[in-house]
């Protein structure tokens, strides 16, 4: 296995974790001598720190802004369909 191969595998394995695994494994990740120096070395999003610097630059250009329910996400589908529905009845 290559470190490129690690890598994708553990970013997509993380992707996967439930909010109380992450919580678990960022726990063991601090209680480890080696590791925990590497995230030491990562700003806390929760520091109270200037997020702007959390974000590479250009990225809210890239990514725009939407206003939509908090729920947008998780029903994308259905809101596509009542979209549709609304344009196909608009139309008659």
């Amino acid at each position: 296995m290559t470190a490129a191969h690690d890598y994708e595998h553990l970013h997509h394995l993380v992707d996967r974790l439930s909010p109380t695994q992450v919580r678990r494994l960022r726990l063991i990740i601090t209680e480890d001598e080696e590791l925990s120096q590497v995230d030491q070395q990562i700003p806390d999003a929760a520091g109270g720190g200037d997020d702007g610097d959390l974000l590479p630059a250009g990225f809210l250009a890239l990514s725009g802004s939407i206003e939509a329910p908090a729920d947008y996400a998780e029903r994308h589908d259905d809101y596509i369909r009542e979209r549709t529905e609304r344009e196909r009845s608009a139309g008659e």
